[in-house]
């Protein structure tokens, strides 16, 4: 009977062993990849959403920074600012970045 130094290995101790083995070695495999993609699309997921609150932020403050301090020329007229002075500025830029997107585009294969 083989021994491992101290007491004689039973079968029964030596399945349990194989049957453990054998199910650690399938989790490493499947569980563990699975866990990691999971939580690479969570992450993902989040910093996404993020970027979009900063964006959105971001171009409020804008509007708003341009709207106080670049364009206080354009002045108030029945007491409203007048905004459409910043959103036309904007409009004009988010347009030319589109317009460098649109002609830095490929192709798609099979149409030329």
């Amino acid at each position: 009977m083989p021994t491992n130094g101290k007491a004689p290995i039973s079968w029964s101790d030596q399945a349990a062993d194989t049957v453990e083995t054998i199910v650690l070695t399938v989790k490493d495999k499947t569980t563990v990849p699975l866990q990691t993609a999971a939580r690479a699309i969570v992450y993902g997921l989040i910093v996404v959403v993020l970027a979009v609150i900063l964006l959105v932020a971001g171009i409020v403050a804008f509007v708003r920074f341009a709207d106080v301090y670049f364009l206080g020329w354009a002045g108030v007229t029945n007491g409203q600012h007048r905004v459409y002075v910043t959103y036309l500025v904007l409009g004009i830029v988010f347009c030319g970045a589109g317009f460098v997107c649109w002609s830095r585009r490929t192709p798609k294969a099979g149409k030329a």
